[in-house]
């Protein structure tokens, strides 16, 4: 199945269905688009039949599983965009049957995206044994999301801790400044490098996104750029600082509560000016330009 995210080629899906862990969750894409479908469905509509269940329950597609073995030429996947391979409900059984797909449809990159950091490290670190392997190959990526400090600090010790070829987080929807500087400084002893080679960052979209500001990206920019890691800029979702001197900002926008609107000028002297223009237009540019490294050391194909 072909997608939009900017940074994958297409989705696979063997599970559908999450439920939410922190704040990053909060305005899901996926609850929102699979909920919609699944009270179209209820009303009638012809829909795939996974939208006879709420996103609440999860559902393993057996079927789905030899898709990547069917798709020839060598793509980008992302695991799981409509769900969490590593959900306390997605049986182990069946989570090394994914891994067994994708170990055997070796020509695809695969990445695996995840906030169960610790179920993650875990099942990952039995499969290795399992298999008798040192660690993942280089054509099996493993994230995790970090939305926030308190992401970070939950969740990236994992992480570093999983014995993969490329390990990289996704920071969408980014919702506070994050300090990575503490894995950045671990570096790998057989290639000097730090055991995080790339980092996505990315404001939110929807109607009820929250911003980001410009310090907390060009800050996880920045300490990629120190690292020498990889760095994608996916968007600045649906606001973008205000930079036209002709026309009053819409918000003022502080740290408080992760991104915290305000429609008066704050009390402190910490905040942005923002303009809510929609996903489109606020676009992907960052200092005037796009981010569209991989850890590969290439940049995004211009198609």
């Amino acid at each position: 199945m072909t997608t939009a995210i900017e940074w994958t080629d297409t989705v696979w899906n063997p599970v559908t269905g999450c439920s939410k862990v922190s704040e990053g969750c909060r305005n899901c894409y996926a609850f929102a688009l699979h909920d919609m479908r699944h009270k179209a469905f209820q009303e009638g509509k012809r829909l795939p039949q996974q939208y006879a269940k709420p996103f609440k329950e999860l559902q393993l597609f057996s079927e789905r599983l030899e898709q990547p073995v069917k798709w020839k030429k060598p793509r980008k996947i992302f695991v799981n965009s409509m769900s969490d391979l590593f959900h306390k409900d997605v049986p182990g059984w069946f989570i090394k049957q994914v891994f067994d797909i994708m170990m055997k449809a070796d020509w695809h990159v695969y990445q695996v995206l995840t906030k169960r950091a610790d179920r993650m490290r875990e099942i990952v670190t039995a499969y290795l044994e399992h298999e008798k392997l040192d660690k993942l190959p280089p054509h099996i990526w493993i994230g995790v999301s970090v939305e926030n400090e308190d992401a970070n600090r939950e969740r990236v010790h994992h992480l570093v801790k999983t014995k993969a070829s490329v390990r990289f987080l996704s920071c969408e929807p980014l919702l506070g400044p994050i300090d990575l500087s503490v894995h950045l400084n671990w570096l790998e002893r057989d290639t000097g490098k730090p055991y995080i080679h790339w980092i996505i960052a990315g404001g939110e979209s929807g109607s009820n996104a929250r911003p980001m500001r410009q310090y907390w990206v060009e800050s996880l920019r920045d300490q990629c750029k120190e690292f020498g890691v990889a760095f994608f800029f996916k968007q600045w979702g649906e606001f973008l600082p205000h930079e036209d001197d002709d026309e009053d900002p819409e918000f003022w926008v502080t740290d408080e509560g992760a991104g915290f609107v305000h429609t008066s000028i704050p009390t402190d002297d910490d905040w942005d000016y923002m303009n809510r223009v929609g996903k489109k237009r606020a676009g992907r540019l960052l200092d005037g330009q796009e981010w569209n490294q991989f850890p590969d050391g290439g940049e995004r194909d211009a198609n």
